[in-house]
């Protein structure tokens, strides 16, 4: 079996490099021949996942949202995909917490010594690929507004600066969203579309299943009110973005400020000046056509366990890729 391992040797604080050896030695437990390449460039790991495709088994990287969503954007489109392996390095690690896979570099090594392969789904959005989120409008920018050198510096702490600098005064814009059958059309100051469970380190999402060829959708609608001064109107339209985060999908479900569905294939047509977020990384503007593609992807996860809460639709019962 042939595996090729692929790291930022400057990636959360060189963590990946100062365990390079321990990474490389546990995963040859596992899968006997290992490659390993540090890269050197931006762009270089969707690079490197693209040309894995039909060469090796099983592709591990470290690495945060934003590499992993360089990889699906790699292999997305090829044949004989290899078996995904992540070991999460980044500054929040949304994909990680979706799933269960540590945030340490020893858990999630550990992962990939005992965990099983399953497919989860990808979304497809245009001609982007995407594994957990797809977002607009406020509150959605700062993940890739915020420097790399404040993330380094700061963590978590440099989306919330991101956020007080730039993202308190945002306005409502026109959504148009169709499905088959379902047409909704609102002043909104924030589209949420999520096939994984974490976003920002919150559980938004958590009944959220990442293998059942749907992704959820929630449209969060305000219009400005008569005689309402600019600076309340903001006020509002922040604290009506940040209960998608606070109160999650679940709750907000029926609250008439809400439009939310499910579903495998849609679209969404927003202004062109409107930027979407791709797993924490600047995406296209204007309208977007959503598909999901069923169990596209192989990732190396923890094993279901009977009594816990499910990622996987058929819980205890998925079935897993042999690695």
């Amino acid at each position: 079996m042939r595996c090729l391992y692929v790291y930022n040797p400057i990636s959360g604080k060189g963590k990946a490099e100062k365990k390079k050896n321990y990474i490389v030695k546990k995963l040859g437990e596992r899968f006997g021949e290992v490659e390993v390449y540090a890269t050197q460039k931006a762009g270089e790991l969707k690079e490197k996942a693209r040309e894995a495709c039909g060469k090796y088994d099983v592709f591990v990287f470290a690495g945060g949202d934003g590499s992993f969503n360089e990889v699906v954007n790699g292999l997305a489109e090829s044949e004989n995909r290899p078996v995904l392996g992540y070991i999460p390095t980044g500054t929040v690690n949304d994909i990680a917490r979706s799933v269960g896979i540590p945030s340490s570099v020893r858990g999630a090594v550990k992962i990939m010594l005992r965990g099983g392969a399953y497919p989860l789904d990808v979304m497809k959005i245009n001609d982007n690929y995407a594994m957990y989120v797809c977002c607009c409008g406020g509150l959605t920018g700062c993940s890739y507004e915020a420097s790399q050198s404040d993330k380094k510096r700061l963590g978590k702490i440099a989306y919330a600066l991101e956020v007080l600098r730039n993202e308190l005064g945002f306005d409502e814009f026109g959504v148009e969203f169709s499905a088959d059958g379902v047409l909704e059309e609102s002043d909104a100051v924030m589209v949420m579309i999520m096939n994984g469970r974490s976003i920002a380190s919150m559980r938004v999402n958590y009944d959220g299943k990442l293998d059942d060829g749907k992704a959820e959708v929630i449209v969060v609608k305000e219009k400005p009110r008569d005689k309402e001064t600019e600076r309340h109107k903001h006020f509002r339209y922040f604290f009506s973005a940040l209960k998608v985060f606070t109160r999650g999908f679940k709750r907000l479900d029926k609250s008439r400020k809400t439009f939310t569905y499910s579903g495998s294939e849609f679209s969404v047509k927003v202004p062109e000046n409107i930027v979407w977020n791709l797993d924490g990384e600047k995406g296209p503007c204007g309208n977007i056509n959503v598909k999901i593609l069923n169990k596209h992807v192989n990732l190396i996860i923890p094993r279901p366990r009977k009594g816990c809460v499910m990622y996987l639709q058929d819980g205890c019962n998925s079935k897993e890729t042999v690695v």
